[in-house]
């Protein structure tokens, strides 16, 4: 009797039917209609992506790559299209620049008209004598040069020592005169010049008095009473025959030989202690010290008659024939008590920097 082998064939547990199945169900199946093709093994890094969208719980979807990338694409061409907005922008803001810059140098390139004494002319008309307005032009520069150097000369003449202010002239002699010249130009703008105040004083004086003009400049003092009075003229350079060039420090006159001592706007240097202590040298007894100056000049006018009295002179008379000036008369008592005493200080004439 044959013995049916299936019947003492031990039983196969279900689980692991269903684990076979899922190994031969997992085994690359080969294309009918491709017997011969290999099949393609899976990426390393797909199996481990598809782990880990296993493993978090998602499915992969092949299609976001697609859309991102298309999103991506026209985001970068909306950022072209608005460079190349920008950039057209800019270059016809530039033009605009360019632009108007032109018309703003086309406009400084116009002509003024032409115009003569103030009028304003056309080409058509003519024009009698060009040359003259020509010349006018150039005087009135020449004027301001001229102004300048005056301006430069004072501040220089109000800083500086009279040892050094010879010192300056002997090299450059044409500065005197150029000085001097803008010098007139300047008293003819004044309400009064100090210098005739004294002129009418010195006239209403006894005739053959001695008198010693210190900073004459010109000699004009010389000129108004050279009949009624001896008249010394110094200055830093002799400009004619009726001035001796010499330092105020010391002049070529024996002492106390003077009856008037004249200082008209001659004051200047930062030694006048010095030219002051000169005065009171070559004057008499009771002889006169006659000095004019510009009001702004002096800070304390107290403390500037007070020094003079510690310098051997007392205060007559302290006048002021307009705002601008004033014109003091000292009498000489003695000698100098001290030699630089204090309060004795003018300021200096400084112009403003145009």
């Amino acid at each position: 009797m044959a013995i049916d082998d299936t019947s003492h064939s031990p039983t196969m547990p279900v689980k692991a039917k269903k684990k076979k199945l899922t190994q031969e169900t997992s085994e690359p199946v080969v294309s009918k209609n491709k017997k011969n093709s290999i099949p393609h093994a899976p990426s390393k890094t797909t199996n481990d992506n598809a782990d880990d969208a296993d493993a978090k719980g998602k499915r992969r979807r092949p299609w976001r790559d697609r859309v991102r990338k298309q999103a991506k694409k026209q985001r970068l061409q909306v950022d072209r299209d608005g460079t190349n907005s920008h950039s057209s922008s800019g270059k016809t803001l530039l033009e605009d620049a360019v632009t108007s810059s032109d018309v703003i140098k086309k406009k400084k390139k116009r002509k003024r008209p032409m115009k003569f004494d103030g009028v304003p002319v056309k080409k058509k008309d003519k024009i009698d004598g060009p040359v003259v307005s020509t010349l006018s032009s150039k005087e009135e520069s020449i004027e301001r040069l001229e102004g300048a150097r005056f301006r430069y000369i004072n501040e220089q003449l109000y800083t500086m020592s009279g040892k050094d202010a010879v010192d300056f002239f002997q090299q450059d002699p044409e500065a005197f005169q150029l000085y001097h010249d803008g010098y007139k130009k300047q008293v003819k703008k004044w309400p009064g010049n100090p210098l005739d105040t004294i002129i009418n004083w010195l006239k209403s004086k006894p005739a053959g008095l001695v008198v010693a003009d210190m900073g004459c400049g010109e000699a004009k003092l010389a000129q108004s009473l050279r009949d009624h009075m001896t008249v010394h003229s110094f200055d830093l350079v002799a400009v004619n025959d009726q001035v001796t060039a010499c330092d105020m420090v010391k002049v070529p006159l024996e002492s106390g030989t003077v009856d008037v001592c004249v200082f008209c706007l001659s004051l200047m240097g930062t030694n006048l202690n010095e030219f002051l202590r000169e005065a009171n040298r070559i004057l008499k007894i009771g002889g006169c010290l006659k000095i004019a100056e510009v009001t702004s000049r002096f800070s304390s006018v107290k403390s500037f008659v007070n020094a003079l009295t510690k310098m051997g002179f007392a205060l007559v008379s302290k006048k002021s024939p307009n705002e601008f000036f004033f014109v003091f008369e000292f009498v000489k008592e003695g000698k100098v008590v001290q030699k630089r005493p204090l309060g004795l200080k003018l300021n200096p004439c400084l112009y403003k920097k145009r």
